[in-house]
Formats: C-alpha cells, structure tokens, sequence
C-alpha cells in the first residue's frame, strides 16, 4: 500500500499541467479519495482555515464542518464533566478537530451501537479501530482519556499494524492515515 502511494506520487510527476489541475479540482469539487491530490492541497486547506477564507466546497455529515474533508483519525479527549470523555474526529485535508457523537458511523451515519464494534490491541493501550458494519469502513481512535501524552499523527504510524489487520479483515478506514494506509 505504501509503494503504491509512493509509485502513484512519482508518476503524477510527469502529468501535463493541464492534467495535475484537473486531479485536484476534481479532488476539490467531489471529495474523491485521492491520497496525492490531498496531500497536495493540505496546506492551501490549513491556510484557508487559518485565515478564515471558506473553502466553498461540500460538506457531508461526518465530514468537517469547515472544509468538509474525511475524518482521517479520532481521539477521545477528557472533560470534567463527561464520563468517557468527548470524541473529535481528525480533518485529513484542513487538520480542524470537531466534536463528534460517540456512537455513530462518520462515513455512513449509522448509529445502531450493535453494528459499531471497536477493536483494540494489547500492543497499543490507548489505540483502538472504530468499526462500521454497514459500510465496512473504520477510523482509527487514540484514547487521551486513558493518558494524554500520545500524539495523534505519531500513535497512527506506531500502530500501523492494526491497520494492516483491518484491511485483512475486510475493512477500509474512512480516509487514509500517514502512511498511505
């Protein structure tokens, strides 16, 4: 999966101009997953972001409420008040972190709890896999309730391993972490 992200970024090099702009306006304008084309226009996205520039672009439920880019990780976070604390999930193209109900699908919306298993590792304490049923499709979740010291993007690449086995499992995380993946 690496290589290939890493094969596809290197022949994009050679694209003819007229090329590369269409990939990312199409990527820009349908929200198509293209792991380059977002990596590409993340900085225009932080710097809109930062300066308060609306993006124009469409926003679906589960997608962030600014540039309406996929959630490519989750976190839980403590509060004084909230017993579990608050989930945010994680924008791949603007880096914005939003509130986001606990039990619910961001790529689908599905909110039955039965069909929303979560998956954890004893190698990784405070990672675990949010699963869908109806889509198939998973985010990947650092616990900051359990201990605040992990870092989001470095917890995602430590843990890539389950990643690897959720795709042997059938799963598709809703947008691509780090690696590719």
């Amino acid at each position: 999966m690496i290589a290939e992200r890493s094969n596809d970024a290197r022949q994009r090099l050679e694209d003819e101009a007229q090329i590369a702009k269409t990939r990312l306006q199409v990527f820009w304008s349908e929200n198509h997953q293209d792991y380059t084309s977002r990596a590409l226009l993340q900085p225009y996205a932080e710097a809109l972001r930062a300066r308060k520039i609306d993006p124009d672009r469409l926003h679906s439920r589960g997608h962030c409420p600014f540039c309406g880019g996929a959630a490519w990780i989750s976190s839980r976070k403590s509060t004084s008040d909230a017993d579990g604390g608050f989930r945010y999930l994680g924008c791949s193209l603007c880096g914005l972190e939003w509130n986001y109900g606990r039990i619910s699908c961001p790529a689908c919306g599905e909110e039955d709890p039965h069909k929303l298993p979560i998956f954890r590792s004893d190698a990784h304490k405070t990672v675990r896999l949010e699963t869908c049923e109806t889509c198939r499709r998973y985010v990947k979740s650092i616990d900051l309730t359990l201990d605040a010291r992990p870092i989001p993007p470095v917890d995602d690449l430590v843990s890539l391993s389950m990643d690897l086995w959720a795709v042997e499992e059938g799963y598709t995380r809703i947008e691509p972490g780090m690696a590719g993946i």
